[in-house]
C-alpha cells in the first residue's frame, strides 16, 4: 500500500510540475520573463498622508484564468488516476 502511495506522490508530482512549465510557457508567449524560484524582497509601502486613495495592482484575469485552468487539468488527472 505504500508503494501504491509513493507512485500516486510521484504522479502528483509530475502532474504539477508539467503545469507549472505550461504556466512558463504561457507566461513567455505573453512577453513577460520568466520568474526566479527565489522569492524577491517586499518593498515598503508608501505611508499615506490621507489625501490619495492608493489602488494595489491586481493580476490580469487571464493570469487567474490561466492558473484555473492549470489547478483543474491537475486535479483532473489525479482523479482519473
Amino acid at each position: 500500500m505504500e508503494q501504491h502511495q509513493n507512485e500516486l506522490r510521484r504522479a502528483a508530482a509530475q502532474a504539477f510540475a508539467e503545469s507549472l512549465d505550461q504556466l512558463q510557457k504561457t507566461l513567455q508567449a505573453e512577453g513577460r520573463p520568466p520568474t526566479t524560484a527565489q522569492p524577491q524582497p517586499e518593498k515598503a509601502a508608501p505611508v499615506s498622508n490621507g489625501n490619495s486613495k492608493a489602488t494595489p495592482t491586481r493580476p490580469a484575469l487571464a493570469d487567474w484564468e490561466a492558473a484555473v485552468a492549470d489547478i483543474e487539468q491537475f486535479i483532473e488527472a489525479r482523479r482519473s488516476s
